[in-house]
């Protein structure tokens, strides 16, 4: 579990320190370190470039979305062995890993800026997304944009508008039940200072191999190094309505129906170590937004579950493909 995620994904804290990581990598021109070759593409997206690293054949094509502070080289001990049967895209966000910095305007919303990466680029649906973490709530959204081009979902560890609060007169409220004047009338007046962190080394980014696991902390030091001292209002206030909107909108879709995404195949992965009975029930709850799912806690796993058990992301993405290509219902596990 990262720093950030500790803040960011679920507890419940001062939001405006949660939302500081997204205001910096939009906004930062420090000087920031070299990096090694990029292992991938460079895909201009509109005068920005962004990082895609494409392997193997055969659809449909997987498509790996990364959590908060993380990068495509995450996903290396999965992304390999799925590759052996299937067309595999992880990349960078803006501003995260090779990728150029986001704009005002690509920052409001993830979704867009991949629909437009996977075209440029060449890459078709239909999709498989894969979230983890904080890339739960994007794959959503990517779906809410593009519901005919995604096939199946996999969700590992994810966050979830149920687990991600701020604070309203004193109370603990869940972004996603606040209104937009009452989000505005708590924003800061002054500048918000930046407490840098140190790079996110050891376990379990150290079960990389040696070679990409030096890269990882270098990506990250970049990121450390592209913060600011601090941040102005008027772009904090901007990122955390952005964030208050997804989480609406997110909150508002799944209360469509009682299974809205129909019989779409759903995998969603729980990390075992450090259980959370709220955190286990919103998990359930994803699980619930198709008839075709099950729910999986992963013994042994901490937050990563695609590091720490490389094994059981596999599974489940298998799981999802096989049944999209058998036209069949997941198989049940525990």
């Amino acid at each position: 579990m990262t720093a950030i995620e500790n803040v960011i994904r679920d507890v419940r804290v001062s939001w405006s320190r949660a939302m500081l990581v997204f205001c910096c990598v939009a906004t930062a021109e420090a000087q920031q370190p070299e990096l090694p070759l990029v292992p991938g593409r460079l895909v201009d997206v509109g005068g920005r470039r962004m990082h895609l690293l494409c392997t193997g054949r055969g659809a449909p094509t997987v498509v790996l979305e990364a959590g908060a502070s993380s990068f495509a080289i995450d996903w290396a001990l999965v992304q390999g062995e799925l590759a052996r049967d299937a067309r595999v895209c992880s990349y960078d966000r803006a501003g995260m890993g090779w990728s150029d910095p986001s704009t005002a305007g690509t920052r409001a919303s993830t979704a867009p800026d991949l629909h437009t990466l996977l075209t440029v680029a060449g890459e078709r649906p239909p999709y498989v997304m894969v979230g983890a973490s904080r890339g739960g709530l994007f794959i959503r959204a990517y779906v809410a944009d593009n519901p005919t081009e995604v096939v199946g979902l996999v969700f590992v560890d994810p966050t979830t508008e149920d687990r991600l609060f701020t604070v309203i007169d004193g109370r603990d409220v869940r972004i996603a039940d606040v209104t937009a004047d009452a989000l505005r009338a708590t924003n800061p007046k002054e500048p918000v200072a930046v407490r840098r962190r140190r790079p996110q080394t050891g376990a379990p980014f150290d079960r990389l191999p040696p070679d990409l696991y030096k890269v990882r902390v270098a990506l990250d030091e970049k990121l450390i190094a592209s913060f600011p001292d601090s941040v102005t209002p008027d772009i904090v206030a901007a990122v955390r309505e952005s964030e208050r909107g997804l989480l609406a909108r997110l909150d508002s879709l799944r209360k469509t129906s009682e299974h809205p995404l129909g019989e779409l195949p759903i995998v969603v992965l729980s990390r075992g170590e450090d259980t959370n009975a709220d955190r286990t029930a919103a998990h359930a709850a994803l699980a619930r937004l198709s008839t075709n799912s099950y729910h999986r806690v992963v013994a042994g796993s901490g937050h990563e579950i695609h590091l720490f058990q490389p094994r059981a992301v596999l599974e489940a993405v298998t799981d999802v493909v096989e049944a999209i290509r058998n036209k069949a219902r997941l198989p049940r596990r525990k």
